[in-house]
């Protein structure tokens, strides 16, 4: 075999590991060994280790709360095209949360994730368009986005998505329809 697969699959199977530690699912719920198997996972270059380690410092639940640990953690993941990851650095950005606040760089990364289907990104871009806030304000783009995250399941677009079409024409609607029909992520 080669090293670089067996790497790839030993930090695969250390974040499912980590997972049943978080849960207690198939063994005794451990917190401490959580970490370590997710820990080693995200060395190992395994996106989902990096993205799970970079949540657990982000909200100090089983670890001491680390900004700066969660920036790392979710840039490595982010990089490797993980868009929870993205949103979530998008966010530290935003914030300034134990990092240096950047706008740019937070739009940047959720821009990222939106087009990757993650859909608080993309409520997020929903609610930019509607509001044109930092774009050009545009019902239509507005809507796709929405729609894009309504159709995952997220509450907060369908709410928004829900004030919005009050705003817009039976036209405009159906133009926006299309286009979420003819969108592909990224």
């Amino acid at each position: 075999m080669e090293p670089h697969r067996d790497r790839e699959r030993r930090g695969r199977a250390l974040n499912v590991l980590g997972r049943m530690y978080r849960s207690g699912d198939g063994v005794s719920r451990n917190f401490r060994e959580a970490v370590k198997c997710f820990r080693e996972a995200a060395e190992l270059g395994d996106v989902n280790g990096q993205y799970r380690l970079g949540l657990m410092y982000q909200r100090g639940k089983e670890v001491n709360r680390n900004s700066r640990e969660a920036e790392k953690w979710f840039r490595m993941a982010a990089m490797q095209g993980h868009g929870k990851a993205q949103y979530n650095l998008g966010v530290l950005c935003e914030k300034g949360m134990g990092i240096q606040q950047d706008l740019k760089e937070a739009e940047k990364w959720k821009l990222k994730a939106a087009e990757q289907g993650e859909p608080r990104a993309q409520n997020h871009y929903g609610v930019k368009y509607a509001k044109g806030e930092g774009v050009q304000k545009d019902y239509k783009m507005a809507y796709l986005w929405l729609r894009l995250a309504a159709m995952q399941g997220n509450r907060m677009a369908l709410k928004n998505i829900a004030i919005l079409v009050e705003k817009m024409t039976p036209e405009q609607i159906a133009d926006a329809n299309r286009m979420v029909g003819e969108w592909k992520p990224k």
